[in-house]
């Protein structure tokens, strides 16, 4: 192959994977906009700087790597529920080792005030750490199929007990396994990638149930501690 014809098919190919990728991105923010139209939210294409206040939280995965940026947010209340939902991205290395992480989040002020926790899916290295008996701050629980799910840390093993009660637990094993993070009053779910606009439907539903599944004693304490 000629080397001129080997550049105009590079050229070529890039501008198809140029083209489809703005396609691709400009359908994706319709079905954003039109579900934030359908549930009475708003919705901010280039809205920055949300991730900031979940960083000052320590939800994973802010404040991590370099050019971070929050986009696409579907923000406003809902069934007393305040909710910001939105793209989440930033770069670690440089150079060629430059690689951009993209991921979904959920999040909402749901009135109650939680205790520390993280209830992400259990990985291998949870499970290798678990073999090898050296802890890793994993909170197990009495249901084995959840405690095999699901690896749980928080700031108060105690109070995640009052949170992840029994009828808490068999709600979430008939959930998609999914990253719950909870301090204070916020309650987020994370996703490595993008949210897709129905997914995102069944996510707000999932976290409305966990919020309605909070102990009354629980919400209680909380109005006494405030």
């Amino acid at each position: 192959m000629q080397p001129f014809l080997f550049i105009a098919l590079f050229i070529v190919v890039i501008g198809g994977l140029t083209a489809y990728s703005f396609y691709a991105s400009h359908k994706r923010q319709q079905a954003l906009m039109a579900l934030a139209s359908q549930l009475g939210l708003m919705f901010a294409p280039d809205a920055g700087g949300v991730e900031y206040k979940y960083e000052g939280l320590g939800f994973t995965p802010f404040g991590r790597g370099n050019s971070r940026r929050s986009s696409n947010l579907i923000h406003g209340p809902l069934e007393n529920l305040e909710w910001e939902i939105f793209d989440y991205r930033f770069t670690t290395g440089s150079g060629k080792n430059r690689t951009t992480h993209h991921y979904g989040i959920v999040a909402a002020r749901i009135g109650v005030v939680l205790p520390q926790l993280q209830i992400r899916p259990e990985g291998f290295f949870d499970k290798l750490v678990e073999m090898t008996g050296f802890g890793g701050g994993d909170i197990n629980f009495e249901s084995e199929q959840f405690s095999r799910r699901y690896h749980v840390s928080g700031s108060d093993r105690r109070k995640a007990y009052d949170v992840m009660h029994p009828q808490m637990i068999e709600y979430m094993l008939a959930l998609p396994a999914m990253h719950w993070q909870m301090k204070g009053d916020v309650l987020t779910i994370v996703k490595r990638g993008r949210f897709d606009a129905p997914e995102l439907s069944a996510v707000m539903r999932a976290m409305g149930g966990f919020v309605e599944r909070i102990p009354e004693y629980v919400r209680q304490d909380a109005r006494l501690r405030l």
